[in-house]
Parts: structure tokens; sequence; C-alpha cells
């Protein structure tokens, strides 16, 4: 390969595995060079994207929105090939030896955000395992705090990573709203005004989905599920609303999600028994994607399509008699023809009880072309 031209070796490696390139960025220096490149990351990932390929299902041991349960693995997170889903393999995330949960907020070109109540948020890729220890949420709260909820993405215009965090304080009963943005690429934190005229009612954090951040929640305080998705635009900074799809029977919905798949943003809900788990995708109008009988389950998050998308990778909860979720949950390949689930998956090595899913592609975007050099552990700064 050191003989062809570079768009050839470009090429060709744009097609192999991380673990693959990272092997090679050791054979000769024009190779590192080439696999270093700013130009052929987002080539890689874009190849990764288009054709389906190099992804990682993680499982971390912070329970879905659905449960609140105080079991968790201590923080642990796994990792297992989409193609294989037989091997898990336990993760070195920044927040691994830190006291208290570490949930992850979300996912995005390969990297994840997660945070630590005692340590903040931090941006980590996986695969390279490189890292960036965001500073703390400034420390002047003066007010009580109702609720703190956070979201990450890509804004693909600035070339720039973000976390938008969005913070309902309560001062003499009135509620208001502050927000803050951080951008990886001046690594620092900066507040913003905008209106914000809505009421969280769970501390979910957003899911992010073609340039934005997403959120449910209400315009009515006096409201006990939400009636509208709001969303934060990563370029312009705004927010806008996005309507529900049409639901036949609000009356009967119990609690309400939304999450990102294939790419898209999707919608789903819960019902009074025995009505089915209906889940929603939005490509410029919803669509109603699956509908999951209750057989398959009470709590039903669509993760991914198989390689030859006959088949989507589910990942379930059924409610049970007894007040205990341990092995309640199971992941298993849903039929969207049949409507049954096929085949059950188990994961060797994944401890069973409460855990939260999520796709991830593996990247080599680098946090250090974004932030600078030697940002491993580095915290940045507020302003």
């Amino acid at each position: 390969m050191a003989g062809l031209p570079t768009d050839i070796n470009i090429d060709i490696l744009s097609r192999l595995s991380i673990k693959c390139l990272l092997r090679f960025k050791c054979a000769s220096k024009s190779f590192c060079s080439l696999i270093d490149s700013q130009e052929f990351i987002k080539i890689h990932l874009k190849r990764s994207i288009e054709t389906n390929s190099n992804l990682s299902l993680i499982l971390s041991g912070t329970p879905a929105p659905i449960l609140l349960s105080s079991r968790y693995w201590g923080g642990k997170i796994f990792s297992t090939s989409l193609d294989s889903l037989n091997l898990g393999v336990e993760l070195d995330h920044p927040f691994k030896n830190c006291k208290g949960r570490a949930p992850i907020i979300d996912s995005c070109n390969g990297l994840i955000a997660l945070k630590n109540d005692e340590n903040g948020i931090a941006f980590w890729n996986p695969s390279t395992k490189e890292h960036l220890i965001l500073p703390k949420f400034w420390g002047d709260l003066k007010d009580k705090v109702y609720m703190v909820v956070d979201g990450f993405g890509y804004d693909a215009v600035n070339d720039d990573y973000k976390v938008f965090r969005l913070v309902q304080f309560v001062r003499e009963n009135v509620k208001y709203t502050e927000v803050s943005v951080y951008s990886l690429r001046s690594n620092s934190w900066r507040r913003i005004r905008v209106d914000f005229p809505y009421y969280i009612l769970h501390g979910w954090d957003g899911t992010f989905a073609d340039g934005h951040v997403h959120w449910l929640v209400t315009n009515n305080p006096k409201d006990d599920i939400e009636n509208l998705i709001v969303a934060f635009n990563l370029e312009s900074e705004e927010f806008q609303e996005v309507p529900l799809p049409h639901l036949e029977d609000k009356k009967n919905v119990l609690v309400m999600f939304v999450g990102n798949f294939s790419g898209c943003l999707y919608f789903s809900c819960l019902c009074n028994y025995p009505q089915p788990v209906d889940i929603w995708v939005l490509k410029g109008c919803w669509t109603k994607a699956f509908s999951f009988h209750r057989s398959v389950g009470d709590y039903v998050k669509a993760l991914a399509y198989s390689k030859s998308e006959d088949k989507v990778l589910v990942d379930k909860f059924k409610y049970g008699e007894e007040d205990d979720d341990i092995n309640r949950w199971e992941l298993c390949w849903y039929d969207p023809q049949s409507q049954r689930a096929a085949d059950q998956v188990t994961i060797h090595g994944v401890p069973q009880g409460c855990r939260d899913t999520l796709v991830c592609v593996d990247s080599l975007v680098s946090l250090a072309a974004y932030a600078g050099r030697g940002v491993a552990g580095r915290e940045g700064r507020m302003s």
C-alpha cells in the first residue's frame, strides 16, 4: 500500500475497523499521519454511518428512564460489537474509579458524554480511550435547584461538539430557567439568554438527532404528562417546538419517551394495558415505524436495524408482580413483519438488572484536534 496513491489508500483504509487502523498507525509514519488526519477521520466516520458498520452497543449501569432503582453496576460501562452481540467488555471510562453514578448523557460520532455527581461532565472516545474532563457547572447557584438536564451533540455548521445544560430554579415559589452551552472548540462554558416557557417533568437528559437536542416538556405547570417536544438547535442556539405525533387516545398515555433510532428522532409512549407500545420516527413528518404487542414488553427501546435490515434490535422490560427488576430486561431481535420477538440476545460478561443501552459508532474523532494537545484528563474553563 505504500506505493499506492493517497486517495486509493484512503479508500482502502476507510473500510477497516478502528482496531485495525490503530494497528496500522504503528506500521509507518506515513500511515500514522494519514490516519490521524482530520480529512481521513471524517471520511471513515461518514462511511461507517452510511454503511451501518463499526457499531457498538453500550450498556451502562444506570437504569433506563422508566425506572427509579437503587441497583447500579458501581458505575460500570460495557461494550459489545453490534455484529456479534456475544461478549461484553468492561470499559475504562473517565469516572470508573469515582464515587456515585456515571450516567451517559448521549453519544454522537463515536464520542460519549457522561457525568458524575462529584466530578462533573466528561467527553470520552471509548475507541481511542481519549477523554476530557469539562469544568464543573458554575458555583453561584443561590436559589433552589428544581431540575437539571443535559444534552450533547454535534454542531455540523461550526464543526464543534457541544454540551447543553438547562437548570430550572425555584425562587419564591416561581420557577425560572438558566441555560449554558459548552463548546469543545473553545473548551469553555458560557451562559446564553433564551426564552424557555416550558416545564420539565422528568430529569431525563436530551436526545440528539439532526443537529438538535430534544426534550419532552409541557407548557402547563399543572400537567402531569408532557404535551410537546422542544428542540435546541446547536448551531443557532435557539429553541423550537416539535409537535407530538397524533395520538388517538392521549388519556391512556402513562409515560412518553424520545430517543435516536438510526440517526432519526423517535417518539414512543407507554399506555394502559393492553395497548401496544408504538414507536414513531421523524423523517420530515412523523411515521409510525413499529408497534410492539405488550407480550413483547411494557418498555421497548428500538436500538438498531440488523445488517439485512429485516429485524430490529430492541431492549425490552416487562413489569412483574414483585418489586424486583432483576432479570426482567431482555435484548432481542424483533421481526416487524410478524410483529414478534425473533431471537433473544445474551451478552456474556454483562451483569443482569437495571441498565440503559445505546448504539455508538466506533470512530477516531479526536478531542485533542478540537480542544488542543494534551487534552486527556485536562479540565476546561468557564466564562
